[in-house]
């Protein structure tokens, strides 16, 4: 396996330190729209890469990444690749409102309904309602099934009924 070494002036995207989580997103709000040419370049970039990418300082030094790193750099790359939003959100212990809308795909106020109709837990820190990361995604990945088994069983209504030929 070779390792592929990444210029310096690249290394700004790897800020994350500690535990990253990446999420995928399917549409960008507040983001500049990735150019043709923009995404033509992460594609190339994660053909280069290989399976462990390195960084060569100025004086070169050669850092490797560690796996959760990559793996990480490689997400938001196959995102931008996508022309999709990658999210990165670090010390997720405390999610904002707009940080958990973010991370379910739906707005603000959309989640401020969940907590105050007691669909998804959080707590307040003085004024500000902070949520966890993990009862976010429960309720993401919740919603996500109740949608599959409610299409499957539509699916196996109409299929009863020969609606389908």
């Amino acid at each position: 396996m070779t390792a592929t070494t990444w210029p310096t002036g690249h290394g700004s995207i790897l800020r994350a330190t500690g535990v990253v989580r990446l999420f995928r997103l399917g549409y960008s709000v507040g983001m500049v729209v990735l150019t043709a040419e923009d995404r033509d370049r992460a594609r190339e970039m994660l053909r280069v890469l290989g399976a462990h990418p390195r960084i060569t300082t100025e004086d070169g030094t050669v850092l490797d990444l560690p796996g959760p790193v990559a793996e990480a750099l490689a997400e938001i790359l196959e995102a931008a690749a996508d022309g999709e939003r990658a999210l990165v959100l670090r010390s997720p212990e405390n999610l904002t409102t707009e940080q958990a809308a973010a991370v379910l795909g739906v707005s603000r106020p959309t989640v401020v309904r969940l907590i105050e109709s007691g669909k998804l837990p959080a707590r307040m820190a003085g004024t500000h309602r902070r949520l966890s990361l993990g009862d976010v995604l429960a309720h993401r990945e919740a919603s996500a099934k109740r949608r599959t088994e409610a299409l499957e069983e539509m699916t196996r209504e109409a299929e009863e009924l020969a609606l389908y030929d």
